[in-house]
């Protein structure tokens, strides 16, 4: 259990810094598809017709990646917040995210997959492909949200093991983890 819950967090980590690029990639894209627009559209006064509905699809992609990252680094809002003083505040609040996470995006991610096959064959106005590439920014944020939440849920193995061993009266350098 140990072993999957280090395994899991690492993963966890490294998915949390593609998606952290990734976000602030779209949202540079969404700023700049912006820009060009309005440039064009006040100065030369003929704006291209792609860049509203590109700034909106980086805008969906980046929000919504962003928000695996806000989940992630536990900067979004707190489901359940006990006083500080209470004994098992970590464990309740990880607990209380993770149920609240597989509440919310498991019937999500069920009802993505016919959701997305519904959209590969509907063109989009402006760029003239198809919206199942803007579609699956919703499973893809909502698994990403569940592996993280996943990942904290095991990670209370790893908090355990150490307290265990603290009280046992071993090092921090006797404990593997």
């Amino acid at each position: 259990m140990k072993r999957l819950a280090m395994i899991l967090h690492g993963l966890s980590d490294r998915l949390n810094l593609a998606a952290e690029f990734l976000s602030a990639l779209m949202f540079l894209g969404m700023l700049l598809t912006v820009l060009l627009q309005v440039v064009a559209r006040y100065i030369f006064h003929s704006p291209p017709f792609w860049t509203e509905e590109l700034a909106r699809w980086l805008m969906v992609w980046g929000g919504l990646l962003g928000a695996t990252v806000a989940f992630h680094t536990r900067t979004d809002p707190a489901i359940v917040n006990p006083p500080k003083d209470h004994p098992g505040r970590q464990k309740v609040q990880i607990v209380s995210r993770f149920v609240a996470a597989w509440l919310f995006f498991l019937p999500v991610i069920w009802f993505c997959y016919p959701f997305v096959l519904r959209q590969i064959d509907r063109p989009s106005e402006g760029l003239h492909i198809s919206t199942a590439w803007m579609a699956m920014a919703l499973p893809i944020s909502a698994i990403l949200t569940c592996l993280h939440a996943l990942s904290g849920l095991l990670s209370l193995s790893l908090y355990d093991q150490r307290s265990v061993q603290a009280q046992s009266g071993q090092s921090e350098l006797e404990i593997e983890i």
